[in-house]
């Protein structure tokens, strides 16, 4: 009786545990847009340059939703190391916003990869949002930035942007 008990608890933790894990982030949130750069830059002596900038664009996702984007920030420039650090703020068709932290560290400046936590929201079931960590890549073509970013979520949060893109 005592075997069976435990292995009916075994059972119900290996059960809790793989629902536990259904729950995690297994669905991706894709950003794609372009974006219009503005910069003001300092250049020193030594031939390292230190700008700030400022962006404004549109964006679509994977969900169908759509919006404007602004970002400012600064590059730091140091010979062939470029360093970028940036907020932006993302508002999509119904007036909800997004904000994050973007980051990227590159040899070049017209193109490459970074990553960006999300910091604040207004969208509903905004703490299944804040605090994710997603990536980006992006490309440059004169003032012009082009870029793709990707997110795990969780089903939950899928849902919730399905609903916003149906203006929900």
């Amino acid at each position: 009786m005592i075997r069976i008990l435990f292995y009916f608890l075994l059972l119900k933790l290996l059960f809790l545990v793989s629902v536990q894990l259904g729950a995690e982030d297994n669905k991706e949130y894709i950003v794609t847009g372009s974006d219009i750069t503005e910069t003001k830059t300092f250049e020193l002596e030594n031939k390292s340059k230190f700008s700030s900038f400022t962006v404004n664009g549109s964006w679509t996702d994977n969900f169908g939703n759509y919006g404007f984007n602004k970002c400012m920030g600064i590059i730091n420039k140091n010979f062939k190391n470029v360093e970028l650090y940036f907020m932006c703020e993302r508002e999509d068709k119904n007036g909800f916003k997004i904000w994050s932290i973007n980051k990227r560290k590159s040899g070049i400046q017209n193109s490459g990869v970074g990553s960006f936590e999300i910091v604040d929201a207004t969208i509903p079931k905004k703490k299944l949002l804040i605090g994710k960590k997603c990536t980006y890549a992006v490309k440059y073509l004169k003032e012009t930035n082009f870029y793709k970013s990707k997110c795990k979520i969780s089903e939950e949060l899928s849902k919730v942007f399905e609903k916003m893109a149906l203006g929900k």
